[in-house]
């Protein structure tokens, strides 16, 4: 009986883990066999000592080429937070726009830079469980604060403790760097690149945690910007030194499956937020009226693009995903950062794609509601007294208050009664010829707007898109507050449809560019028509957006504003991405618009791939290697898979290069009589 059978865990966990593959002292390699199933070729294999510097000059580091499973629980407690934090942070005006921007920056460059280092150095141990229970720790400051974060709504204790939390973040990413530092010492390279990496965290977390003393009871500080600057200089050096240093690079990790993960997990996000939008719409529906038997053409249209749209972009992002190890080291970087304003955009994106549907049913409430208030008016007679008036209003709105409950049920419910009770107190000959007297018809239009929008803002609520709330300077809520409730929830949907279209145009123009990043051959005039084309569309919907740039044409109803508030809104978008998905995957015509790519067709470059040639000494099978192989065998790492090699390099034939050998006998055999004739002459 061995000693790994008397252990109890299915693997001994040590005190210390490391990366590092240790050299031996002949030069060779040593590949841990606990974590390589295969060898490469020995050509590959053998790393020739530097007869000045001798075996231990770069450090190298096995890379795995898949997440752990602790990286895949820390990515569930990302999907925990975002969850938490759209469902309590409604986008009711631009101030909690960009504090939603501003959330989601901390949280995804926090998650990025533990990315980071997980994906390149982090090797299971007693220590990186430890620092990984840290790293959860402040996943559940980010859910606590989530709940409250409003810059411009400073709670002391809620921003102190987030700069605390991030700081603390910092400081074990630095003693992480540190650790790693320590067990490259004995290298001769890598060690500095290695220390400044850790010194940045360092420095990082001592000015987070600085900042945390200038919050102060009473008084609210721009000084939270620091966070999001700090966390984006963060990123951007992390990833400039990885091209720098051959110790840092990400050639080779799985740094690319971590942010198809973390895209996932935000498609996942979206599934979510339609699956509440569509509960709501079940609530307002079936278990309000049980006459109710079928939603109507519209609600059902847009419930199936709302899902298409989730569905066409997840084809979209993968379908355009080329071989991640295909890429340079600049490439990869690029492609990396730009995954930030992509998740951002598309966390908008799926937020209001959720809205639009939510707004359909909304615009279908407040039209039978305000159909019903007009009916009961339209019963008013010369013979109706202002008690009578009074009483079929009220019976109408009191039974519609108890099925939508408004936001504040008291203020509701004393405002409507003051207002009925002014209608009560209009005289009846104001029944038999309203424009009679001007001023009282002006107080019974402004008596009769408060009561429809009372009935409007009950709806809103009942759908969760309440209006931010605005009081007076005495704190106390204005005479017609209801009116001005409503015409705050209309801006706010007009701000969902400017940053939906926005969002919309930013998520596909940036998955163009991550394409034309990742996507290194085959750019023929055709390919790069229609990715011209997949351009031109985002463009064009982010332009949708300035529709509603002007509030107030909007709210006016004036011409070329109709758009907003359409159900095509939802439509649009998700036909406009469902056209990219079939240019995606429409067949490339033979003949034309080929450019260089007529010297040789795909199956001839795979049947080349392909052929195999025996290596003299150890009769292994040769491939052809791309250049991310080259940098995978200078920046120091060692491969961790079975049988994973870069796409081979198109080998098409170069006519130009491969002069004809009849022509160059004929070319040959002319130039030696024209020399006869000279000398002949």
């Amino acid at each position: 009986m061995s000693h790994h059978d008397l252990d109890y865990a299915g693997k001994r966990l040590q005190l210390l883990g490391s990366r590092v593959v240790e050299p031996e002292q002949s030069g060779h390699r040593v590949i841990p066999t606990s974590h390589h199933h295969h060898a490469h070729p020995p050509h590959e294999e053998r790393e020739d000592a530097n007869p000045e510097k001798g075996s231990l000059d770069t450090p190298k580091f096995h890379k795995p080429h898949a997440a752990t499973n602790f990286e895949l629980f820390y990515d569930l407690w990302f999907v925990a937070n975002l969850n938490v934090f759209t469902s309590v942070h409604d986008i009711s005006d631009f101030s909690r726009f960009t504090s939603f921007i501003g959330y989601m920056v901390l949280l995804w460059t926090t998650w990025g830079l533990t990315t980071l280092y997980d994906v390149r150095f982090t090797a299971d141990s007693i220590w990186e469980r430890c620092c990984k229970a840290v790293h959860l720790g402040v996943m559940i400051g980010f859910a606590e604060i989530g709940t409250n974060f409003d810059p411009n709504d400073q709670i002391v204790s809620v921003f102190r403790a987030m700069s605390l939390f991030l700081a603390v973040s910092r400081f074990v990413l630095f003693l992480q760097y540190a650790m790693v530092t320590f067990q490259i010492r004995k290298y001769a390279d890598g060690k500095r690149p290695m220390f400044f990496t850790a010194f940045l965290h360092l420095v990082a977390a001592a000015i987070y945690f600085g900042v945390s003393f200038r919050y102060n009871l009473g008084k609210s500080s721009r000084v939270f910007l620091v966070w999001y600057i700090g966390g984006v200089v963060e990123m951007t050096l992390h990833l400039s030194f990885s091209q720098m240093a051959h110790v840092l690079t990400f050639i080779g990790t799985h740094l690319g499956e971590r942010l198809n993960l973390l895209t996932l997990v935000i498609l996942g996000e979206g599934c979510i937020i339609l699956a509440k939008s569509i509960t709501l719409l079940v609530k307002d529906t079936f278990l309000k009226d049980s006459t109710y038997t079928i939603w109507s053409p519209t609600l059902i249209g847009l419930v199936t693009a709302a899902t298409a749209l989730i569905y066409i972009i997840f084809q979209i992002y993968f379908d355009w995903m080329h071989d991640e190890h295909s890429m340079s080291k600049r490439h990869q970087v690029l492609w990396t950062s730009l995954h930030l304003p992509v998740h951002i955009a598309l966390v908008l994106l799926l937020e209001a794609s959720s809205i639009f549907v939510v707004w359909a049913r909304v615009l279908e409430s407040i039209n039978a509601a305000l159909t019903s208030f007009l009916t009961v008016e339209s019963e008013f007679s010369e013979d109706t007294t202002s008690e009578e008036a009074s009483e079929a209003l009220a019976n109408l709105i009191q039974p519609f208050l108890k099925k939508y409950q408004p936001l504040e049920v008291l203020e509701t419910y004393e405002s409507v009664n003051e207002t009925l009770e002014d209608i009560a107190k209009i005289p009846n000959s104001f029944w038999k010829d309203p424009l009679a007297d001007n001023s009282t018809l002006i107080d019974y239009e402004s008596d009769r707007a408060e009561l429809m929008n009372t009935m409007i803002n009950a709806i809103y609520n009942a759908f969760h898109l309440n209006p931010p709330e605005e009081e007076d300077e005495s704190g106390s809520k204005t005479e017609f507050w209801q009116s001005e409730a409503a015409v705050a929830s209309a801006k706010r949907f007009i701000l969902v449809f400017i940053y939906a279209f926005a969002c919309a145009g930013i998520v596909l123009l940036f998955l163009t560019i991550m394409h034309i990043i990742s996507k290194r051959r085959g750019w023929s005039p055709f390919n790069i028509l229609r990715t011209g084309i997949c351009i031109s569309i985002a463009i064009f919907l982010a332009m949708l957006s300035t529709i509603a740039a002007n509030q107030e044409a909007v709210l006016d109803n004036k011409k070329g504003t109709s758009f907003v508030g359409s159900p095509w809104m939802l439509p649009t978008i998700t036909l406009s991405y469902f056209t990219v998905l079939v240019l995606t995957h429409l067949p490339h015509p033979r003949g034309w618009c080929m450019g260089n790519m007529k010297r040789g067709t795909y199956k001839e470059v795979d049947e080349r791939g392909d052929h195999k040639e025996s290596h003299p000494l150890t009769d292994m099978p040769r491939r052809n290697h791309h250049v991310a192989d080259f940098e995978d065998r200078r920046t120091a790492y060692s491969s961790a898979d079975n049988e994973v090699f870069s796409p081979p390099l198109p080998q098409y034939d170069d006519h130009r290069a491969r002069p004809h050998p009849r022509r160059s006998q004929d070319r040959r055999s002319r130039e030696l009589s024209l020399q006869d004739r000279r000398h002949k002459r």
